[in-house]
């Protein structure tokens, strides 16, 4: 569930979980003053799943790892 940001004139800015199909708050669950959602700065992504062939040292023996077009004798091509 998304947090979203919230700036009330009277108590300042709040942060309220909604869902993402929920309307925005019109009101302060404080004071009841009237509210206006703010754009808060992106987040970074985290990138799930395996790590490249490469990168986990399981190069495929017949071609360089490096992006040379003949294979090295430094790791991970000469492992």
């Amino acid at each position: 569930m998304p947090t979203y940001l919230y700036e009330c004139p009277r108590c300042g800015e709040f942060e309220q979980d909604q869902a993402m199909s929920a309307k925005p708050l019109v009101r302060c669950p404080t004071c009841g003053d009237e509210v206006r959602r703010l754009i808060a700065g992106g987040t970074g992504f985290i990138m799930k799943g395996r790590a490249s062939p490469s990168a986990r040292g399981e190069c495929d023996r017949s071609t360089p790892c490096c992006g040379r077009e003949v294979r090295c004798d430094k790791p991970p091509c000469g492992q």
